[in-house]
């Protein structure tokens, strides 16, 4: 079944080559939160993300990532009621990382077992950025 949802859906070689081939890789996600510094340093102490430059008005850090200071929190986009996540990262034990965010007092969202797919969960930054956390299996 998932061979042949991969087939119908799958790109043809002109447009591969005319668009798919010219993106090298991502170049950042954008989070955008209400003060840069103390994000920074939540990115890094909890996250793992290593600080490139920081500013008051944005932060790079790796891999991947600038905040982007706004006036108040964003709006995200909503599906049901819940915000839809900013990113999404792939992690090697969920179950692991859930308990960690845990002990280290972040907003997360139970983790749900999709079957095949794997499991994931939603974690929040302190701006109420929603997260994904997943774990895939192969």
């Amino acid at each position: 079944m998932v061979g042949d949802v991969l087939m119908e859906n799958r790109l043809g070689d002109e447009f591969r080559e005319q668009v798919v081939r010219k993106i090298a890789r991502l170049c950042f996600t954008y989070i955008p939160v209400t003060d840069v510094r103390s994000s920074a340093i939540w990115y890094s102490e909890v996250l793992g993300f290593q600080p490139d430059l920081v500013f008051d008005s944005h932060a790079i850090l790796q891999p991947d990532l600038q905040l982007l200071r706004t006036d108040a929190p964003v709006v995200q986009n909503m599906l049901g009621g819940k915000p839809l996540p900013r990113t999404a990262y792939f992690c090697d034990n969920i179950n692991d990382f859930h308990d960690y965010l845990k002990e280290k007092g972040v907003q997360t969202e139970d983790i749900i077992d999709e079957g095949e797919c794997g499991c994931h969960f939603e974690l929040y930054d302190p701006d109420g950025n929603r997260i994904t956390a997943w774990q895939a299996r192969y």
